[in-house]
């Protein structure tokens, strides 16, 4: 028996609100289960990390792959969400991340939400339940 589309794993998003520091680092972001495509990831800013002589870049993926290129936060407003699109396969459980690069002083700690739209890829373990009528006919 074939399985319905809507029995078979769908896409979904993982997100977690974080504090990005006024510092160099990397603050833990959702988790990610173990055989899971990450089709794509950013971050939304809850507040603007705003800053006076800082540079600073926020990248959003695993720490093997930024799925989220290094981007200047420091001009970002509340509300803004940025968005990357390089694909990734997370084999054992993991976190999407946002990396900050800091310079200089002056940042001031902003709240993010940190998300990533997630497929899982192992083998549906769902099936159709079976029925008399099925085997019946």
């Amino acid at each position: 028996m074939a399985k319905s589309q809507s029995m078979n794993y769908q896409p979904t998003i993982v997100e977690k609100i974080v504090t990005l520091g006024v510092a160099s680092g990397t603050v833990e972001g959702p988790a990610v289960p173990a055989g899971c495509v990450v089709l794509s990831a950013g971050i939304e800013f809850v507040t603007a990390p705003g800053s006076a002589g800082t540079s600073s870049t926020v990248a959003i993926g695993d720490g093997t792959v930024a799925n989220l290129a290094a981007t200047d936060m420091q001009a970002q407003a509340a509300g803004t969400i940025l968005g990357g699109v390089v694909p990734s396969f997370i084999s054992t459980a993991d976190t999407i991340d946002a990396i900050q690069v800091v310079s200089g002083a002056g940042l001031v700690a902003a709240t993010a939400r940190v998300w990533a739209v997630v497929c899982p890829v192992s083998e549906s373990t769902r099936a159709a339940a079976e029925v008399d009528r099925d085997t019946l006919a």
